[in-house]
């Protein structure tokens, strides 16, 4: 078996439903949620998924806000193929006569029922951002705290939003994390903190 195989297997189960082939990407948009299946070789042989969905509302708004910084799109949330199958990574090797079918048939029952859980901004804010627990987990995840306030944001919930963006900032927080959450505070025009607050 050869790649393109695999990338046949996937061409045939996808196209079907709508997806579009690029490259090693197959993508598809239905209203404002753009899902993309991505195709990714190892130089050791092997072939795996990795899936991809973001909600193209909410990254107007992401490029409104850092264009200017040289966005030309917003990090899209991801999840691999073997984390759904059973949390663990999974490749699937040329000399396996069965891998291109196997490949694309997990697509097809795990990958695309992926796509599918967050059809509303309470679900996108809940299963992709971690909404209820943003503000207890440890850690400062720069780019989940920006998606999850400009989710907020188009669900009218700005007061919520601001304070998601006023997390504690702990002492090993990313600088350029720290300094996206002020840009999406200040176009949000939450109100100003007195100081940076950092976590213990």
């Amino acid at each position: 078996m050869t790649r393109k195989s695999f990338a046949k297997a996937l061409d045939e189960a996808l196209r079907p439903l709508g997806f579009s082939r690029t490259g090693d990407d197959w993508i598809r948009v239905r209203g404002q949620m753009w899902d993309c299946v991505h195709r990714h070789s190892s130089w050791l042989g092997g072939v795996t998924v990795e899936l991809y969905q973001k909600d193209l509302e909410t990254e107007k708004l992401y490029l409104e806000i850092f264009a200017p910084r040289g966005a030309i799109q917003m990090p899209a949330t991801d999840a691999a193929i073997g984390q759904l199958i059973d949390g663990n990574s999974r490749w699937w090797t040329k000399d396996d006569p069965d891998g291109p079918a196997d490949m694309a048939s997990a697509v097809l029952k795990y990958g695309l029922p992926w796509f599918d859980r967050v059809g509303t901004l309470e679900e996108q804010a809940a299963n992709w951002y971690g909404r209820d627990q943003a503000l207890s987990v440890r850690g400062y995840h720069g780019r989940s705290l920006v998606g999850l306030a400009l989710t907020l944001y188009r669900m009218g919930q700005i007061t919520e939003a601001c304070r998601v963006l006023g997390k504690p900032v702990p002492k090993t927080a990313i600088p350029a994390s720290v300094e996206d959450v002020r840009w999406v505070r200040a176009w949000l025009g939450c109100p100003a903190l007195d100081a940076d607050v950092v976590a213990s």
